[in-house]
């Protein structure tokens, strides 16, 4: 894809790192039982918000020239200010997964400062989930404390509290096991023959 610096201007690029590391986040997102084995999954990503249409325009501007997969959302806050007027109304851009956010971060991180810490984390699980062999891998136990350092970095007085059981466990076959038992499609995918899933209806209980 070419070097994603040379198609934004230096004072461009500046600019972006500073705004990121005022207004951005980098996190790991958590779901504790949301994995095929019943385990944790663990999802990177970096944030962007703010409520100034012409930031918002210049962000998107920026990521869409240095081919960062986005997508932007709008919405009005919960509550009132301290001044007790409502807040405005806001958007979020989020940059999400594994690669998407790697390859933001990674052309990011030189220029950040307060996010560099957390920038530099997310780097390091993604590339430990991307050693992987198979993608249906478990969150293992050095991966899961990654994800346990990131939420004390944005939540230093929040702590992650829910109780975890990690599941080390593949679930399902591998792609080469799949293979070799005759399986195609979404079967060499997840491990699996169930034939339901060709199935798109939505059946209501009678």
């Amino acid at each position: 894809m070419g070097n994603p610096q040379a198609k934004v201007s230096d004072i461009e690029y500046g600019w972006l790192a500073g705004f990121f590391d005022g207004e951005g986040s980098v996190v790991l997102t958590i779901r504790p039982s949301a994995g095929k084995n019943g385990g944790p999954k663990v999802q990177p990503m970096a944030l962007l918000a703010g409520t100034d249409q012409t930031s918002l325009d210049a962000v998107t501007s920026i990521l869409e020239r240095v081919q960062v997969g986005h997508h932007v959302a709008w919405g009005i806050p919960k509550g009132t200010a301290r001044n007790g007027n409502a807040y405005k109304r806001a958007w979020v851009v989020r940059v999400v997964g594994l690669k998407r956010t790697q390859r933001f971060m990674e052309w990011l991180v030189p220029a950040l400062h307060t996010k560099r810490e957390r920038a530099e984390l997310v780097l390091r699980y993604i590339a430990a989930r991307q050693a992987h062999s198979d993608f249906r891998t478990p969150i293992q136990p050095d991966e899961w404390a990654m994800a346990m350092q990131m939420k004390g970095l944005n939540s230093k007085t929040q702590p992650f509290t829910r109780e975890v059981t990690l599941n080390t466990e593949r679930a399902g076959l591998t792609s080469e096991e799949a293979r070799a038992r005759g399986m195609q499609g979404h079967a060499v995918r997840w491990g699996h023959s169930d034939t339901s899933l060709n199935d798109r209806t939505l059946r209501l209980p009678v």
